[in-house]
């Protein structure tokens, strides 16, 4: 009797050979999805930031009575847009 439920009884080895790598193989890609979908929402995050300080800046940089300093915060923040973008497109190159 105790033989007959050996052979019917699927061994734990046999089972996870067939199903293991399977569940291993779609719990990465559901991990990775996830980490994309984090990474994208990160990098929006960090434009809408990036676009708000710029835009204080520029409010600040209007209420200044000197030229020199709304042209040199208009220059920096010019730069800043540009380095910005350029980080969020890379990342979003890299997250694909």
């Amino acid at each position: 009797m105790a033989t007959t439920q050996e052979k019917t009884t699927p061994r734990f080895d046999s089972a996870f050979e067939r199903n293991g790598y399977e569940q291993v193989r779609e719990s990465s890609e559901q991990f990775l999805a996830l980490a994309r979908r984090a990474g994208y929402a990160y990098l929006d995050t960090y434009e809408k930031t990036v676009d708000r300080a710029i835009d204080l800046e520029l409010k600040l940089a209007d209420l200044t009575r000197q030229a020199w300093i709304k042209d040199l915060v208009e220059a920096q923040t010019d730069f800043q847009r540009e380095l910005a973008g350029s980080y969020a497109s890379t990342a979003r190159t890299l997250l694909k």
